[in-house]
């Protein structure tokens, strides 16, 4: 097997992984027949954006560790 495809399948299990982990981070229970009112679908919201901004805070504070060691 070839560099190029080896390179090429580990890329598309990531993008899978990926895929499948952003999918499954944030659903909230809403039931199609029944939708929350506002207040509740803006909690989920508000849950959502904690998530998120959680995990470019993560993110970030890796990259920030690795720009250290690198510069010492």
């Amino acid at each position: 097997m070839s560099q190029a495809s080896l390179s090429e399948k580990t890329a598309d299990t990531m993008r899978d992984r990926y895929r499948m982990s952003f999918a499954n981070d944030f659903a909230p229970q809403f039931r199609y027949e029944q939708m929350p009112g506002a207040e509740e679908r803006v909690a989920y919201a508000a849950e959502f954006a904690a998530y998120r901004l959680g995990q470019i805070d993560e993110k970030l504070g890796r990259l920030i560790a690795i720009l250290e060691r690198r510069a010492v």
